[in-house]
């Protein structure tokens, strides 16, 4: 069984992890702006990659939960999507940090995001500690909290 673990390194009094591959959850909102931004800080120092990672969802209705969508709204997300990453990645590109991007279309996020992280192998996820607001935020519960309590590696929720 291969079981892998991200670096700790302890000097006298002080001890840090180095993360490799890191995993950010996109939105778009002020949140997941500045939790990009401590990803980016901690990739600059550690040599690590970067994934963004976008869920594009059906429209929600509290009565019947989440609707399909036609695949020219998905379209038109999807180009929404592409050009708030576009700054992103003129970021990651600025301060050498190799960056991928990933957007997919689901319901449940914080299953998708969850999934992600497991197969590019990340060894910490940096989430927003908001998302979007609205009435199925209360519903559905917190996404950074979801993904706190699944998640098997570390998990950065950034203010």
């Amino acid at each position: 069984m291969k079981i892998k673990y991200s670096l700790l390194i302890q000097t006298n009094t002080i001890s840090y992890m180095i993360f490799k591959n890191i995993l950010v959850p996109y939105d778009a909102t002020s949140f997941s702006s500045r939790a990009f931004q401590k990803a980016l800080d901690i990739a600059k120092k550690d040599g690590s990659k970067i994934t963004i990672f976008t869920v594009i969802e059906g429209e929600y209705s509290a009565v019947t939960g989440y609707s399909k969508i036609n695949s020219q709204v998905i379209k038109k997300q999807q180009s929404a999507a592409k050009k708030f990453i576009y700054k992103l990645e003129s970021a990651a590109k600025n301060s050498n940090v190799p960056m991928s991007v990933k957007i997919k279309q689901g319901t449940s996020i914080v299953k998708e995001i969850i999934n992600v992280a497991k197969s590019r192998k990340s060894d910490l996820i940096v989430i927003g500690s908001h998302g979007r607001t609205g009435l199925n935020k209360l519903i559905l519960g917190s996404v950074a909290n979801g993904v706190a309590q699944q998640a098997k590696c570390s998990v950065m929720v950034v203010k």
